[in-house]
């Protein structure tokens, strides 16, 4: 048994948790995060993978909210380029003047979303966006295109279409990447701190934390700040540490991943943010060569049984229809489906679009039996994780008296740290590499696109390893996978198929390909066959269960 001190200590490696780690390590604390599954592999791996400013959060008069989102959004677009790029978006409206009654009432109060948002409630909204979205700005203004010229531009988009709006927002490609980035950056800036993924909480020994590590040792620690960063299971964490709440008044947001080449080349990069005939609010997207489709927002509170249900499907699949109704939509385009409860604060509304995406950090005191506090991370969402993180690192590092040391608000992520931004340094960037290296030049293109600037590590580990491409995913190879295992924490199979790459999400999974990335994982792993194995069947059991992705034998 190992015994650890910590001035914090952090339950939950999602985007919360790896964001507050990032920031109390980098004001040079000794910290701990823990996470039950992979970093990220919560809710945090099943977003909409938008970074955005929270549009629909005018409809609330959440002003503050959309305020500091857009800001946020701006700066990870300079922060973390390689995972975060501009997403030019396309807001139909189906009426001129439908909505705007419904949506002041809302804007004062009311429970009930406006419905039928009419071209100049949209001209209204996306003015007010852009005013909001001011500060580092760094992409185009909106712009309301006519009928004529918006079927022009989306040729299969309803005849009932009236106007349309054409904003920017952006989308975080890789998620889970992120995720893993921050925890790493943590611990570059403070390497006496720890990040430990697949470590559940036992129990509270009096003033000691238990944790299970994943080799079947246990991880005894002490510390004298705890936050629980767990998302939609801080009430569950909560619990285990001899605390009751009742904070988490969550709802299920639910997404597929559709193989439809025409539906990818009519959107052309851009999103369509779209009214569903219920007044919901849905939207699809190009993402790495498919369309994404999201997302529901039913009230849930099973976090570790959420999936994609059938219902959901038929929704998003009707919904399509009614909008592009030149185009033919069927559940065998389906590729993948996720599922994640958003950690919402407990909330009376009836109408869960209207909850709050706010964040909040009730606090539980010390007490005797329990000599530390225990804060715990309410909402909020992946566009503002920094500014939540930086909100919460001033909070604990008054409370330990201690003072920041380093800001974050333009600090890099990750593979956005000297990341060769514009077509010249890029080149040059590139060139310097590809002289190292020997590789191709359009393979060198693929690592840095893919990894930032880490792709010169694994572009010097595959000059020297032997390799071979991944069978259904050429463009991942043998030696890719080697530097990601040896190099990114991975424990199971899963973590590196869903969440250090993006093979399984985009349909590149194969039998064959599975079973070469099995092959590198036990060799760099040391596992046996039986293991191995093991960890193949969890993965393909998981995939089936919870993604509907089916690999056959």
């Amino acid at each position: 048994m190992q015994d650890e001190a910590f001035d914090v200590i952090i339950i939950g490696a999602g985007i919360n948790g790896a964001g507050l780690f990032r920031d109390l390590c980098e004001q040079g604390l000794r910290c701990l995060i823990v996470d039950k599954g992979d970093f990220g592999a919560g809710t945090s791996a099943a977003p909409s993978r938008l970074i955005h400013g929270g549009l629909k959060y005018l409809e609330t008069a959440e002003l503050r909210l959309v305020a500091e989102s857009t800001h946020e959004r701006n700066r990870l677009l300079r922060n973390a380029p390689h995972v975060v790029h501009p997403l030019p978006s396309m807001l139909p409206a189906f009426s001129w003047l439908r909505g705007t009654g419904a949506a002041l009432r809302t804007l004062f109060g009311a429970t009930n979303a406006p419905r039928s948002r009419g071209a100049l409630l949209v001209k209204i909204g996306l003015a007010l966006y852009d005013f909001y979205g001011a500060r580092d700005r760094v992409m185009p203004r909106h712009r309301l295109f006519s009928r004529r010229t918006a079927r022009r531009m989306i040729p299969a988009l309803t005849e009932r279409v009236t106007a349309a709006g054409l904003y920017y927002d952006a989308v975080v490609t890789a998620p889970e990447r992120l995720v893993l980035e921050l925890v790493e950056d943590g611990l570059a800036a403070s390497p006496e701190s720890m990040a430990c993924n697949w470590t559940p909480l036992r129990e509270r020994q009096a003033h000691q934390l238990v944790f299970d590590r994943p080799d079947g040792r246990q991880l005894t620690a002490t510390t004298g700040y705890l936050v629980n960063a767990a998302g939609p299971w801080i009430d569950s964490v909560n619990a285990r540490l001899g605390e009751k709440t009742a904070f988490i008044g969550g709802t299920k947001g639910s997404h597929i991943l559709l193989n439809h080449d025409e539906l990818v080349r009519q959107l052309d990069g851009r999103m369509i943010y779209f009214e569903a005939d219920d007044g919901r609010i849905c939207l699809v997207f190009p993402y790495n060569g498919r369309a994404l489709v999201g997302s529901t927002d039913i009230p849930a509170d099973d976090p570790d049984r959420v999936r994609c249900e059938e219902d959901e499907v038929d929704y998003f699949l009707e919904s399509l229809r009614q909008l592009l109704p030149a185009l033919a939509f069927s559940k065998d385009q389906i590729i993948y489906r996720y599922s994640g409860i958003r950690p919402l604060p407990n909330s009376e509304s009836d109408v869960p679009g209207l909850i709050s995406r706010d964040h909040s950090t009730p606090l539980l005191d010390e007490t005797p039996e329990r000599p530390f506090p225990i804060l715990s991370l309410v909402g909020g969402k992946w566009t503002t994780f920094r500014a939540f993180a930086e909100q919460v690192a001033d909070q604990v590092l008054d409370t330990l008296q201690r003072s920041r040391i380093r800001e974050t608000g333009a600090l890099p992520i990750g593979g956005g740290r000297d990341f060769p931004s514009g077509p010249q340094t890029r080149d040059a960037w590139l060139d310097a590499l590809e002289q190292r290296t020997y590789l191709p030049r359009a393979r060198l293109e693929t690592l840095l696109t893919r990894y930032g600037t880490r792709a010169a590590s694994i572009a010097a580990h595959e000059a020297v390893a032997a390799t071979a491409p991944i069978a259904g995913a050429p463009d991942h190879t043998e030696a890719e996978v080697d530097w990601l295992v040896r190099n990114e924490q991975v424990v199971h199979l899963e973590d590196l198929v869903m969440r250090r790459t993006l093979l399984a999400i985009t349909g590149q999974l194969t039998r064959e390909g599975l079973s070469q990335i099995a092959s590198v994982t036990a060799r760099a792993l040391g596992w046996d066959a039986a293991r191995t194995d093991r960890e193949v069947g969890r993965l393909v059991d998981r995939l089936a269960g919870s993604h509907g992705v089916c690999i056959a034998a």
